[in-house]
C-alpha cells in the first residue's frame, strides 16, 4: 500500500475514535447543539405559525430528550405566551397544551428531570 494512502487511512481512521481532536466537552457541546436543533424543528411543525417560534430554556433532559419553552403566534397573530415542550422525535413532540396537564406533568417528569 502507498505509504500516504496508509498515512490518510490512519488520519481518517484516529479522527473516528478520537473525534478529530475535540475534547469531550466539545462533543458533548456539539450533540446538545444538534438534538436542541431537531427540538426546536420538530416544535415549529406543530404551531400554527412557525417563523415566529421564539424559544427558551432549552436543555436536553436526564433521558436524551430536547425539553424547554417555546412562544408563537396564533391563528389572529397574537403571541400565546410561553409553554413547556418535550421533543423526543417528530411523532413524539409534545407542546403542553396539546395533552392533559397530568399526562404532561407524568412525561416531562419522566423525560426532562
Amino acid at each position: 500500500m502507498n505509504k500516504g494512502i496508509a498515512l490518510l487511512l490512519a488520519a481518517v481512521i484516529s479522527c473516528g475514535v478520537v473525534g478529530c481532536g475535540k475534547s469531550a466537552a466539545e462533543q458533548q457541546r456539539d450533540e446538545a447543539a444538534t438534538l436542541t436543533g431537531l427540538g426546536e424543528k420538530y416544535v415549529k411543525e406543530k404551531v400554527l405559525e412557525p417563523a415566529s417560534a421564539q424559544f427558551r430554556n432549552q436543555f436536553i433532559g436526564k433521558k436524551g430528550a430536547p425539553c424547554g419553552e417555546v412562544n408563537a403566534k396564533d391563528a389572529f397573530g397574537a403571541y400565546i405566551g410561553f409553554q413547556r415542550y418535550i421533543s423526543v422525535a417528530r411523532e413524539l413532540t409534545l407542546l403542553a397544551q396539546d395533552v392533559a396537564p397530568a399526562e404532561f406533568e407524568a412525561s416531562w417528569a419522566q423525560l426532562c428531570r
